[in-house]
C-alpha cells in the first residue's frame, strides 16, 4: 500500500510540475527569437494568442518580433495591443515610438488646452487600478472623518473632522476619475493601424468618392463610424474622410 501512495504521489508531483502547452510555446518561442529565427518565434507567439492567453508581455513579444522582420504596420499594432493593457511601461512606449519612427506619415496631433493635458498627464502617470484603489481608500477616510464629526463632542474636532472629510471625498472623486479616464483611454474601441500600403482617403464612403489625402502603412487612426464596406476616419490632426474597412485593423 505505502508503494501505491509513493507511486500516486510522483505521480502528481510530475503533473503539478509539467509544463503547459502555453508555456512549452512560449519558450520555444523566446528561444527562437533569441537565435534570430522570427518566423519560428512569430509562429509560436500567434499560437499562443490563438489561446485567447492575452497578456501585455505576449503582445509587446510578437510586436518586437514582426519589427524585426520589418513589418512596421503590424508591430504598432501589437505595440499599441501591449501598451492598452500596461499603459505606464516604458519599454513599450518606447518601442512604439521607435515603430512610429519607420512611418511615412508624420502626423502632429492637434495641441490641447494646458489643462486638457497636465489631467492625461495625471491620469497616466499611474495605472487606473491604482488610481481606482487610491479612490477606495480615500472614500473610506471619508467615512472615517465623518464617523468622527457624528461622535466627537467637541465643537472643534467636529469642524475639524468635517473640513478633511469632505477634502479628502474630493479626492476620491478626483481619484475615481482618473481610473475611469485611465481604463476608457486604454481600452477605446475606435483605434485602429492602416495596414494598406497606400490608403486613399476619400470625401464620401464609395470607390468614386474625391480623393482627400493619402495615408501610408502604421498610421493611427480612430473610426467615428461605418457604413457598409467603410469607415469614416479621424486623424490625429483632426482631419477627417472614408477609407476602405479591408485597409484597416482594429486595435482592440
Amino acid at each position: 500500500m505505502k508503494k501505491l501512495v509513493l507511486i500516486f504521489f510522483l505521480i502528481c508531483s510530475a503533473g503539478l510540475y509539467a509544463q503547459s502547452p502555453a508555456d512549452s510555446l512560449w519558450n520555444a518561442a523566446n528561444t527562437h527569437y533569441a537565435e534570430a529565427r522570427y518566423n519560428q518565434a512569430l509562429e509560436n507567439y500567434l499560437e499562443i494568442e490563438k489561446m485567447e492567453l492575452e497578456s501585455a508581455d505576449l503582445y509587446y513579444n510578437i510586436g518586437n518580433t514582426y519589427f524585426k522582420m520589418l513589418y512596421v504596420a503590424q508591430a504598432i499594432l501589437y505595440y499599441e495591443r501591449a501598451l492598452g493593457l500596461e499603459p505606464n511601461n516604458q519599454d513599450i512606449a518606447y518601442n512604439l515610438q521607435l515603430a512610429r519612427e519607420q512611418c511615412i506619415d508624420k502626423i502632429e496631433p492637434v495641441p490641447a488646452f494646458f489643462v486638457v493635458d497636465w489631467v492625461r498627464e495625471a491620469t497616466q502617470s499611474l495605472p487606473s487600478d491604482t488610481w481606482a484603489w487610491f479612490a477606495i481608500v480615500m472614500l473610506a477616510v471619508s467615512l472615517l472623518l465623518l464617523l468622527v464629526f457624528y461622535f466627537a463632542r467637541k465643537s472643534g474636532l467636529r469642524k475639524a473632522a468635517f473640513v478633511l472629510a469632505v477634502i479628502v471625498f474630493v479626492f476620491a472623486g478626483i481619484s475615481a476619475a482618473f481610473a475611469w479616464q485611465g481604463k476608457k483611454t486604454a481600452t477605446r474601441q475606435d483605434a485602429a493601424i492602416v495596414f494598406a500600403a497606400v490608403s486613399a482617403v476619400k470625401s464620401s464612403p464609395d470607390a468614386q468618392g474625391k480623393d482627400l489625402l493619402v495615408i501610408h502603412e502604421g498610421t493611427k487612426i480612430f473610426v467615428l463610424e461605418k457604413v457598409g464596406d467603410w469607415a469614416r476616419i479621424e486623424l490625429p490632426d483632426g482631419r477627417q474622410g472614408w477609407v476602405a474597412l479591408s485597409e484597416i485593423v482594429f486595435v482592440y
